[in-house]
């Protein structure tokens, strides 16, 4: 595995930084402890690391690494092989920290776990044909993994890929209406059924004929990945579980046909699915595809298709500190300032693990821009006045734009924030009285919510009419505009606060927060 850099990229991760992985574990347990069929939601906001949470759960569950190819990247197996074969639920180590019952590891060991993205085929109109394209695949690999360890039944693998070609051909047929013959191979009740059946596939009863080829063909997998010669020596405990990541990142139309698929024609009693969404994003998919239906059915929608919902926990707050001064000390900041440095980052970000990286990275590599600048003075103090730039750059941009024309206008900026009652007007080099009544105007407009009594009329309307907007909306909606709204003033509050500790009233944005220095002169 290649050496880690100075700044965290945001693909996810096994390595637990967050503190996530416990989660996982109880995931890859749950996959293995329901009755399928089974559908799980694993929720949780844009950032919040289900990716990675679902990651460790199919590695957890021996799902094969080597197919998982990420854009522009190169494969995962080069650069997660080692935690890969660690969480795997048969490793020594890892046995004794699941500490799974017999039961459980036999059932582990009669199932094949898949990956499955479906936002990478949104060019296709029927999802269910890249999803079945990816169980071949995976099971393809499987396969060829153990006929170089030549433990393999072969004839009963290629038996399963047949199958499942022809899972692949009748799922067209679902699409586009032609007729569909059945191979040899299917079970003696399957091919009575799709032949006594009428022939087209776009006939009421194909999701019935559709739904028992899938199954048998997962029935053949499943034997062929448990050693056995046929489909009723399996446990009951063995099954396919299929995890399917970003649903809600998929455009409205394909994230629709994917439920539909999975609720009308995948529900065999070998499968489990777990999904990965922002249940409130899905939600607002499931409105616009179906306008003429209420929320609350829509909401009904989900509970039928979901047997039970996880949703992610918020990052451990122990975890993230030290990950976030163990980032800051790669750019030789000291213990004493990073400790310092990451209570203020915690203290004003949401514990959002993609937002969390996201700043970390910006405040270092403007940490080192200023270094090359040659910063000179109190390296805390310095730090921790970067950070409250940094939050601005990313959350006040209109602030931090006024500061950087004019960096006098942080003395104003320090009046509106601790309330000064100082009237007089500064001596600004170019801001005459009337300009510097506007700019602190503008001060007080982007941090009323934090400067003035809740029950005090604000620069942005009044209560009533916060009020009147949130009737005009849908309940889920205005609840998480409430929720957002809560969340800005908190980190407000905070940087109010921190503001008045790191800036005296006489304190102008320093040169080297905003722009390259002087050349040195020529010899």
């Amino acid at each position: 595995m290649a050496a880690k850099g100075r700044y965290k990229n945001d693909q996810w991760n096994l390595d637990d930084s967050f503190g996530l992985g416990g989660t996982g574990d109880i995931l890859a347990h749950m996959a293995l402890d329901t009755d399928p069929p089974f559908t799980l939601g694993i929720t949780g906001k844009w950032g919040s690391g289900k990716t990675s949470v679902m990651r460790t759960a199919f590695a957890t569950l021996k799902g094969n690494s080597l197919q998982q190819g990420l854009a522009f990247e190169k494969a995962i197996s080069e650069r997660e092989t080692t935690h890969w074969k660690a969480l795997a639920f048969d490793n020594t180590k890892r046995k004794r920290k699941l500490d799974w019952d017999e039961k459980q590891v036999s059932t582990a060991e009669q199932c094949l776990s898949i990956w499955f993205s479906p936002w990478q085929h949104q060019n296709e109109q029927n999802p269910l044909i890249p999803l079945l394209l990816e169980i071949r695949t995976q099971f393809s690999t499987w396969i060829k993994l153990k006929e170089k360890a030549k433990n393999i039944n072969r004839r009963g693998g290629l038996a399963g890929l047949k199958l499942i070609e022809l899972v692949l051909d009748a799922a067209a047929t679902l699409s586009i209406g032609r007729n569909v013959n059945v191979a040899r191979g299917t079970s003696d009740s399957v091919r009575k059924t799709w032949n006594e059946a009428a022939p087209n596939l776009t006939e009421l009863s194909d999701g019935q004929r559709f739904h028992l080829l899938f199954q048998d063909a997962v029935e053949n997998i499943l034997t062929t990945i448990a050693g056995k010669d046929n489909p009723s020596e399996l446990e009951t405990g063995a099954r396919l579980i299929i995890f399917i990541d970003d649903l809600d990142r998929c455009e409205e139309s394909v994230a629709v046909t994917l439920l539909e698929s999975i609720k009308l024609y995948l529900g065999s009693r070998r499968c489990v699915f777990i999904l990965g969404l922002d249940d409130t994003a899905l939600l607002g998919t499931l409105s616009r595809h179906w306008q003429d239906r209420s929320e609350d059915d829509n909401r009904d929608y989900l509970d039928k298709l979901f047997q039970a919902t996880l949703a992610i926990p918020q990052p451990n707050q122990t975890s993230v500190k030290t990950e976030i001064a163990k980032q800051l000390r790669l750019h030789n900041i000291s213990h004493a300032t990073a400790r310092k440095c990451t209570e203020d980052i915690t203290n004003l970000l949401e514990p959002n693990p993609r937002k969390l990286k996201n700043f970390t990275n910006s405040l270092c590599a403007a940490w080192e821009l200023g270094l090359g600048h040659g910063w000179q003075g109190n390296d805390t103090l310095l730090l921790r006045q970067l950070i409250l730039f940094q939050y601005l750059r990313l959350n006040h941009r209109p602030v931090w734009r006024l500061l950087e024309r004019q960096p006098q206008t942080l003395k104003l900026l320090h009046r509106t924030i601790t309330g000064a009652s100082e009237t007089e007007p500064l001596d600004m080099e170019g801001l005459k009285l009337p300009d510097q009544r506007l700019a602190q105007e503008m001060f007080s407009r982007a941090f009323a919510h934090v400067l003035q009594d809740n029950n005090e009329p604000t620069l942005r309307g009044n209560s009533t009419n916060l009020e009147s907007r949130h009737r005009n909306m849908e309940l889920e909606q205005a609840v998480n505009l409430f929720i957002d709204r809560l969340d800005r003033k908190r980190s407000d509050e905070t940087f109010k606060t921190l503001f008045a500790t790191v800036f005296s009233k006489n304190d102008v944005v320093d040169r080297h927060f905003l722009s390259l220095p002087d050349p040195e002169p020529a010899p």
